[in-house]
């Protein structure tokens, strides 16, 4: 038997699993387990999800670099197959920091790449320019992530709408 502890007032929860359910505040105890151990749970599987994101765009970088000397589709197919799988996996409050991510790890990642193939030189003047390389040669893994993420993500929050049978309004409807 399950019963609601206070929270605010939802109506559909019922048919949510959990990697669904993106509210917070509303937890129902079931004798032994309560939903913020629920959340403490996601947490961690959201995290280890993005360390396989992580894992999975450095693989892939490094395939390219085995294949080229520099990062390219390879790494963008990887950089979007990790972004999807940390969008599926993370909270809703994780997702606000997932969005900025795809940009900073593929920048990281390719001038690390770079670096170590050294096929570029980073002092004095050549290092604008060696920056911009970094940016082309990055830029279509960095669109590719973030395009897949957001439509992850969107797809996520339409369906759990869709699901509750919420219209997006947060507002009570009486007195």
């Amino acid at each position: 038997m399950s019963r609601q502890v206070p929270g605010p007032r939802r109506r559909g929860t019922q048919g949510l699993s959990p990697d669904e359910d993106w509210s917070y505040g509303y937890a129902v105890q079931d004798g032994t387990r309560s939903a913020r151990v629920g959340r403490a749970d996601r947490r961690g599987r959201a995290g280890s999800a993005t360390l396989v994101a992580l894992v999975l765009a450095i693989a892939g970088a490094l395939a390219d670099m085995a294949i080229a000397s520099r990062p390219g589709w390879v790494f963008a197919v990887t950089a979007a197959l990790g972004a999807a799988l940390a969008a599926k996996a993370c909270t809703r409050a994780g997702a606000w920091w997932l969005i900025s991510a795809p940009p900073l790890v593929v920048a990281m990642i390719t001038a690390a790449c770079e670096q170590v193939a050294g096929t570029t030189s980073v002092q004095g003047k050549g290092l604008t320019t060696t920056a911009v390389r970094w940016a082309v040669d990055g830029f279509p893994a960095m669109a590719a992530a973030e395009t897949v993420l957001t439509v992850v993500l969107v797809a996520r929050l339409v369906g759990t709408r869709r699901q509750s049978g919420r219209n997006g309004s947060r507002r009570n409807s009486g007195a």
